[in-house]
């Protein structure tokens, strides 16, 4: 009797988390395609951190760079401008129209495909990036999509995330983190900021190099190292 009520909440579950999963890209493709055409207007707030973010990749010249969740690809662009060869991958068509109707760089490109399922070989890149993304996602998707971007980087490249901060010392960060931002963000944001995101990068063979809090700690750069083991 207990195995079957098990088997039944498993079951329960799974389709409960297929359904998070269905209702997560239905939500990126929809509202992300209709910001599409206002979505630049953030760079009044966000320059700096793509700036700041370049400065602390450390990149040998020439490197291969994968900007995951890419949007209209300011971030792409800023590895592009040092020389970099860069992709910048999105869901969103509308994003990437914009992105390749403003890419003037001959090695910046950019892809349709879905971060939880990169369309990339193994080792492929010296660092991967994703920018105020992962806590949109319900946590499966989440290790997904990191668990993708520890495959695709090289043994000793570098995965570096920007998001919320889940532990802000800052007073006005924390009251921001606890009481602003869940008034606009996603229905996964709760459970992203109660997490404790340097441990799934651990946990697939990443050492934490750097931690940066940013905008009284409402946002942190975290940089990682893969270390040799393979994953």
């Amino acid at each position: 009797m207990y195995f079957i009520m098990y088997f039944i909440r498993c079951l329960f579950c799974r389709k409960q988390a297929d359904r998070m999963e269905q209702d997560y890209y239905f939500h990126v493709r929809k509202q992300f395609g209709r910001l599409a055409s206002v979505y630049n207007l953030t760079d009044i707030f966000t320059s700096s951190i793509r700036t700041k973010v370049v400065n602390c990749s450390d990149l040998q010249e020439k490197s291969m760079i994968l900007d995951v969740a890419t949007g209209t690809g300011k971030q792409a662009f800023a590895f592009g401008q040092k020389g970099h060869d860069v992709v910048g991958i999105d869901l969103s068509k509308p994003m990437l129209k914009i992105a390749s109707r403003t890419n003037k760089y001959s090695n910046v490109r950019f892809v349709l495909a879905d971060a939880a399922n990169l369309p990339f070989e193994d080792a492929q890149f010296d660092l991967c990036c994703i920018s105020l993304a992962l806590h949109e996602m319900p946590s499966k998707i989440r290790q997904k999509v990191v668990q993708e971007m520890v495959r695709v980087t090289i043994s000793g490249g570098s995965i570096i995330i920007i998001d919320y901060s889940s532990s802000p010392v800052n007073k006005i960060g924390y009251f921001f983190i606890h009481y602003i931002a869940k008034l606009f963000e996603s229905k996964y944001y709760s459970e992203f900021i109660n997490s404790y995101l340097p441990s799934l990068l651990i946990s697939y063979g990443m050492e934490m190099t750097e931690e940066i809090s940013l905008s009284y700690d409402i946002f942190k750069i975290f940089k990682f190292v893969k270390q040799e083991k393979n994953y």
